[in-house]
């Protein structure tokens, strides 16, 4: 059970590696406008995570900030005024009286569409070097492409403020866990599930696992 290639220390090291990618990821986000930046980091060491590309979590995740970082700022603060917009028209069109507040509709459907095609910016940022304009032009194609991903995806993204909204006292209760873990452990879980649509845009051992299965050893 303790030796060191056991499942159950292979998951205390899994484990302990996303909790410093969490902290690395709140720390580099304390200017508001870095998030980006620091959520495409977060996604390029959580693609490497298992693989044979994996090379630990500090270092390649500030190698992936500075190398980002140009590329994901205005993808952030697009989505930012973006997602702001979108909140802003259906606040003020649902509060209207009669049957104009069915004008809001057409921002809900906009919204979905936002919410289905933001899960996959950073993801894009953190695998390929492309254009602001190009990232969400694939990220809008990829996010209606593949319905079945992109709202788990979305599920996992929206968990923390859905939680706050219906449940703020559970959430309170649980800081501990957003704080140590939420970011990265939520990170990771979407890049094993966006891997097989990324994986044929990249190349063959992108995602290859760690260590040979025994079929090929034998």
């Amino acid at each position: 059970m303790l030796s060191p290639d056991s499942r159950f220390m292979t998951a205390v090291r899994r484990a302990a590696d996303l909790m410093i990618l969490n902290l690395l990821f709140l720390f580099t986000c304390i200017p508001v406008f870095t998030i980006g930046p620091s959520a495409s980091a977060l996604y390029a060491v959580a693609f490497r995570l298992g693989t044979r590309r994996e090379q630990g979590v500090v270092r390649p995740y500030f190698h992936a900030f500075r190398q980002n970082f140009r590329q994901a700022l205005p993808l952030w603060l697009l989505l930012l005024l973006t997602g702001g917009a979108l909140i802003f028209n259906l606040y003020f069109l649902s509060g209207l009286s009669g049957w104009l507040r069915f004008l809001s509709l057409p921002f809900a459907l906009l919204g979905v569409v936002y919410l289905l095609a933001a899960g996959y910016v950073f993801p894009l940022t953190a695998l390929f070097g492309n254009s602001v304009l190009g990232t969400l032009k694939n990220a809008l194609v990829l996010g209606m492409g593949h319905l079945p991903r992109s709202l788990i995806v979305a599920a996992v993204n929206l968990s923390p403020l859905v939680l706050v909204l219906r449940a703020p006292v559970t959430f309170a209760q649980t800081g501990i866990f957003w704080l140590l873990l939420y970011f990265s452990a939520a990170a990771y879980l979407c890049a094993l599930l966006l891997r097989k649509v990324f994986a044929p845009f990249l190349p063959d051992d992108a995602f290859a696992p760690d260590k040979p299965d025994e079929d090929e050893e034998s």
